[in-house]
């Protein structure tokens, strides 16, 4: 009687140990699955940063479309105006929406300048700010943010291995946007031409090889013709 019934307490412990085994390993994925999301599910300052995101991106294609069209300062010339029917863009991923921080490089004891050549071929002078880190696919990359000379908002082009064929072949440029905690996003979905692709008479600053990423990026517009 005294066996079985240590039999039985054995079995019920084992049972017990099973039972955290697997509560431990369930636990375990569930926290790996977490650590395995990108970064975009949320942000320092609480605020999800991909939520309502596709609608604010088809929106701003919309207006951006509008403005090519309709609006006086549109940079297209009145042929392309007139038989105008939306910038060519890839469908909307947000995997490709990236939040992080910008790293500062030192001002002192003088800021760091850099020269980007223009469809000109006169440079244009900018401050190098800092750059924005990113992984994609395991790996990661690095972009240079640039400042105008007497401050104003970043700039940011890049190239990528679509350039020359499926998008403009000096690059495009990007938005950085602020967001709470001190982060910047960057969405490749914004990603925009050059106003020089339209019309030869705008002066734009390209992207220097270090800026040049070496993975396709299949977001953002394409190039126009």
């Amino acid at each position: 009687m005294e066996s079985a019934q240590l039999r039985n307490a054995e079995c019920r412990f084992r049972n017990s140990e099973f039972q955290k085994r697997v509560l431990f390993l369930i636990a375990f994925l569930f926290f790996l699955s977490l650590q395995g999301r990108n970064v975009l599910s949320s942000s320092p300052g609480g605020e999800d940063p991909v939520e309502g995101r596709e609608a604010k991106l088809k929106s701003f294609r919309e207006k951006r479309d509008r403005f090519f069209k309709e609006d006086p300062q549109s940079p297209l010339k009145n042929g392309d105006r007139q038989k105008f029917k939306g910038l060519r863009y890839y469908p909307i991923d947000l995997k490709y929406c990236m939040v992080g921080k910008i790293d500062r490089y030192l001002t002192e004891p003088k800021p760091l300048y850099v020269n980007l050549p223009t469809n000109k071929g006169k440079d244009r002078k900018y401050v190098k700010y800092g750059q924005f880190k990113f992984k994609w696919e395991g790996k990661e990359y690095a972009l240079q943010i640039y400042r105008p000379l007497g401050g104003g908002e970043f700039f940011l082009p890049f190239k990528d291995k679509t350039s020359g064929t499926e998008t403009n072949s000096e690059g495009r440029y990007l938005y950085v946007e602020p967001m709470p905690g001190g982060t910047v996003l960057i969405d490749f979905n914004r990603a925009h031409n050059p106003f020089c692709q339209y019309n030869e008479k705008y002066t734009c600053p390209f992207a220097l090889p270090e800026n040049g990423l070496p993975i396709p990026i299949h977001a953002g517009e394409k190039r126009f013709r």
